[in-house]
């Protein structure tokens, strides 16, 4: 069977970057003979809720591809019920799941699941969800601190972000696309969208 793959890239803020993932699957891919017919940049938390993770879904299946390769489990997700969840979609689709960091093949070349792989997902998602709940409560911890000494928290009065400086990839779309054509481009909001061409139309 010829192997078609799907590559997923997935950040969580602006300051990072998908570049680097995108170099080091697409190389992979290369080397081990998969042929990418579809991928997924996109910058949206590990943690989010499975409605917001649906067009993931969707997009592999639209590609036909009969692999899903990401670095490593947690740009797929750091929830344990969600990451689950797709997993589990995704092999209806008959897509086999593979992460470099392990190497593992989440299904097993009669399409039954490989159990091996399967423990070793559910334990990882739970350490990278543990790790994201500690962090969330040292971040809190940490904010309430700083509230007790005196600190002022948020942005300055008058602060106004540059978001076409912040978002160039949907000021790029924008010239070309409608605003709900550039949201399914870059995997935003609509509202997000309206914002940047709002401040588009003012500069």
């Amino acid at each position: 069977m010829k192997k078609t793959a799907f590559i997923y890239c997935r950040i969580s803020t602006d300051k990072q970057e998908t570049e680097r993932q995108i170099k080091e699957l697409t190389s992979y891919c290369s080397n081990n003979g998969y042929e990418i017919v579809g991928q997924l940049e996109e910058e949206i938390s590990a943690t989010k809720s499975i409605k917001s993770r649906e067009h993931l879904i969707q997009k592999v299946k639209d590609s036909k591809a009969n692999y899903f390769i990401a670095q490593d489990i947690s740009r797929f997700s750091r929830n344990v019920k969600v990451g689950i969840e797709l997993k589990d979609m995704l092999h209806k689709l008959n897509v086999c799941l593979l992460f470099t960091q392990t190497g593992l093949f989440s299904l097993n070349e009669d399409g039954t699941e490989n159990d091996i792989a399967r423990l070793l997902f559910n334990m990882l998602l739970s350490v990278y969800e543990m790790e994201n709940s500690t962090k969330i409560k040292m971040i809190k911890s940490g904010l309430a601190n700083a509230r007790a000494n005196g600190k002022i928290l948020g942005r300055r009065i008058g602060y106004k972000e540059n978001l076409i400086i912040k978002y160039p990839k949907i000021v790029k779309e924008l010239k070309t696309n409608s605003i709900r054509r550039t949201a399914l481009l870059c995997s935003v909001q609509k509202s997000l969208v309206q914002r940047v061409k709002f401040q588009m139309e003012l500069s």
